[in-house]
C-alpha cells in the first residue's frame, strides 16, 4: 500500500484538524483536498469536513499528502460555553449565583465543587465580589477558592494577587472529541461496559478521588447531575475499570458528554481499558443526543493527555484554581 508523503503516520493525527490532498480517479484535473478531522486512518483515512458535510473516506492508496493545520481559534465564548455545560454535569450540594459568578459548595469534596466559578461579569467590583467569596466560603468552614477558566479570569488575577491570595495551582486542560470519534473506540474481545444510573459498592471502592478515601457524602455529590451514568467493567467477576459520564446542555445548545474518575485497576492496565469505558460512555451518551465529549486531564499528566490525543481529543482549554490559605 502507497504511503501518504507527510512527515507523521496518518494515525498520529487521528483527531486532528488536517488537510488531506488525494488523487482523482477520471477528473480532469486529477487531484483534490479535503479539510477537516481527521477521524480514522488504516486503509482509509476518513476527515469530517470543516464545513460540514458527510464524512469523506479516502483510500490510503490515493493519498498524496496529509498535513496538519492549527487547531480552530477556541473563542470566550467557546469556553464560556463548555464550561457553562460542564457546571451541570458536576454540581455542588450547594450553589448560589452572584451575577456571572457561581459559589459552589460540598464540604470539602473535589475542588470544582468546592470553588466559585468566575463565568461572567460578576454585577460589581472585582474587589468587592471577591470579598464576597471570601466570606461566604469562611462562613461554611471552607478554604475560599477560584477554579478559573483561562482566558477568562485574566482581569481577576490582578485583583487576587493584591489581595495576597497565592500562585495559581492544579493547572488542568480540558480536553474534547467528536461523539463519532469517541464511540467507536471499544476494543473487542475485552469485558462490555455497563452504564447504572448510581454507583454500586465495587465502584466506589475503585474510585480514589486524589488518591485517598471517600468521604460519606461523596456519593451526594456524584450523583447530583441532571442525566449521570456509572460506567463499569467487569473481569470474570471482578471490577477492572470505572468512569463517571454526565450528559448536559450548553447555552449554545451542544450537548456535551463529561467523562470524569477514569480508573483501571493496577492489575488490568496495558490492555486498553481506559478507552474501552470512555467509548462504552460514549455510546451510551450517544444514545442521549450528545454530540460531543470533554474530560480533564492534570497538565503534568502528559502521558494521559498524550494517550487522549491519540484517541482523537484536542485541548481546548484550561484552567487553574486559586487558593486563599
Amino acid at each position: 500500500m502507497r504511503q501518504p508523503s507527510t512527515n507523521q503516520d496518518p494515525s498520529d493525527l487521528v483527531g486532528r484538524r488536517v488537510v488531506v490532498r488525494y488523487r482523482l480517479h477520471g477528473e480532469e484535473f486529477g487531484a483534490t483536498d479535503v479539510l477537516g478531522v481527521l477521524e480514522a486512518a488504516g486503509d482509509k483515512l476518513r476527515v469530517r469536513p470543516s464545513r460540514g458535510g458527510e464524512v469523506v473516506a479516502v483510500p490510503a492508496g490515493d493519498v498524496i499528502v496529509v498535513k496538519e493545520i492549527p487547531e480552530l481559534t477556541v473563542t470566550r465564548r467557546d469556553v464560556r460555553d463548555l464550561e457553562a455545560a460542564a457546571l451541570h454535569g458536576w454540581r455542588a450540594l450547594e450553589s448560589e449565583w452572584t451575577g456571572g459568578w457561581l459559589l459552589r459548595a460540598a464540604r470539602g469534596f473535589t475542588g470544582r465543587a468546592n470553588s466559585c466559578m468566575p463565568l461572567d461579569d460578576p454585577g460589581r467590583p472585582l474587589p468587592d465580589a471577591v470579598e464576597l467569596v471570601e466570606r461566604w466560603y469562611r462562613s461554611r468552614g471552607l478554604v475560599p477558592a477560584f477554579q478559573v477558566p483561562e482566558p477568562l479570569g485574566r482581569a481577576l488575577g490582578p485583583v487576587l494577587d493584591a489581595r495576597g491570595w497565592p500562585s495559581p495551582e492544579d493547572r488542568t486542560f480540558v480536553m474534547v472529541a467528536p461523539m463519532s470519534v469517541v464511540r467507536g473506540a471499544e476494543r473487542a474481545g475485552l469485558p462490555p461496559v455497563r452504564v447504572d444510573d448510581r454507583p454500586d459498592d465495587d465502584w466506589l471502592a475503585g474510585y480514589h478521588y486524589r488518591g485517598g478515601e471517600l468521604p460519606a457524602h461523596a456519593v451526594d455529590v456524584l450523583v447530583n447531575a441532571e442525566t449521570v451514568g456509572f460506567a463499569s467493567v467487569d473481569d470474570d467477576g471482578v471490577r477492572v475499570a470505572i468512569a463517571r459520564g454526565a450528559v448536559s446542555d450548553a447555552p449554545s445548545g451542544r450537548r456535551w458528554l463529561g467523562v470524569t474518575a477514569v480508573e483501571v485497576a493496577t492489575p488490568a492496565r496495558r490492555r486498553g481499558l481506559g478507552g474501552h469505558i470512555v467509548a462504552g460512555l460514549a455510546a451510551w451518551a450517544d444514545r442521549l443526543g450528545a454530540t460531543d465529549v470533554y474530560l480533564q486531564v492534570a497538565e503534568p499528566n502528559e502521558p494521559a493527555r498524550a494517550t487522549y490525543r491519540r484517541a482523537g481529543f484536542a485541548e481546548h482549554h484550561a484552567y487553574h484554581y486559586r487558593r486563599l490559605g
